[in-house]
């Protein structure tokens, strides 16, 4: 259990009890019920709590984790990541399949079937939102470059720097809300990347060599590609190239460059 199911569960569990005081003509000295008092005090409660999220930053929590390959040739990563600044590039070896500082907790699991391991990363839950310094989950996630990886990233309200340029992707999908995300695509192999975003800012840039198709559907937003770089839009020689991206693009109010 953690500690917001904690929190919440006193919460009802004195709520609950004061009303049944109530209901058994249990009464304060003034003659009101005892659940009277519980709405007053659990709001004085919450302003308090969001106050200390303001001013006592020293609380934030940085914790360093790393996940093993257990032997595994191959790889599935899904990472849940919003409310603050991720980076995720190269620089875990060996043994390691990933390793990083996670500000705020980390919440992981990982399970190997064959010669897979299947991992997946998300922020430890909030006790309660602060509203401050305490709520952000900045993440630094080094990578193994060398294992076959299918990366499925969900992007809530945050920064994003995904830099996959020297690292063996074989399956790319990103999820994300109202966030900036720049990605830097692989410069090897032929992969499919599928994005998905809401009110989000989007830059790709596609390594010099690599040929490139796109599509994309957008609402209120705009799509672009770099005519320097792409002046007919996609590669000519896609289907013959030796490395190469087929870009999909779903989005809102986005605004999405390839560059």
């Amino acid at each position: 259990m953690n500690r917001g199911q904690l929190f919440w569960g006193a919460v009802l569990l004195l709520l609950g009890g004061l009303m049944l005081a109530g209901q058994m003509g249990v009464t304060l000295p003034n003659g009101e019920s005892p659940a009277s008092v519980f709405l007053p005090l659990l709001l004085i409660g919450l302003g308090v709590w969001v106050l200390m999220g303001v001013f006592l930053r020293g609380s934030v929590k940085t914790e360093s984790a790393s996940v093993s390959l257990q032997g595994a040739r191959e790889a599935k990563a899904l990472l849940s990541h919003g409310a603050g600044e991720l980076l995720f590039h190269s620089g875990a070896s060996g043994d390691e399949l990933l390793r990083g500082s996670f500000v705020g907790g980390l919440e992981q699991d990982s399970a190997r079937s064959g010669e897979r391991i299947e991992v997946r990363l998300r922020p430890a839950p909030f006790l309660f939102p602060t509203f401050g310094i305490n709520d952000r989950r900045d993440w630094d996630v080094s990578f193994n470059p060398s294992i076959p990886t299918a990366l499925d990233m969900n992007l809530g309200a945050n920064k994003s720097v995904i830099d996959l340029n020297d690292m063996n992707i074989t399956d790319f999908k990103l999820k994300s809300g109202a966030s900036d995300t720049i990605v830097t695509l692989p410069a090897r192999g032929r992969l499919k990347a599928d994005f998905e975003v809401g009110a989000a800012s989007l830059t790709v840039i596609v390594p010099e060599g690599v040929a490139v198709r796109a599509k994309a559907s957008i609402g209120a937003g705009d799509f672009t590609m770099d005519k320097t770089r792409f002046p007919s839009g996609d590669s000519p020689d896609f289907e013959t190239a030796q490395n190469a991206v087929d870009i999909h693009v779903k989005g809102g109010a986005a605004s999405v460059r390839i560059k």
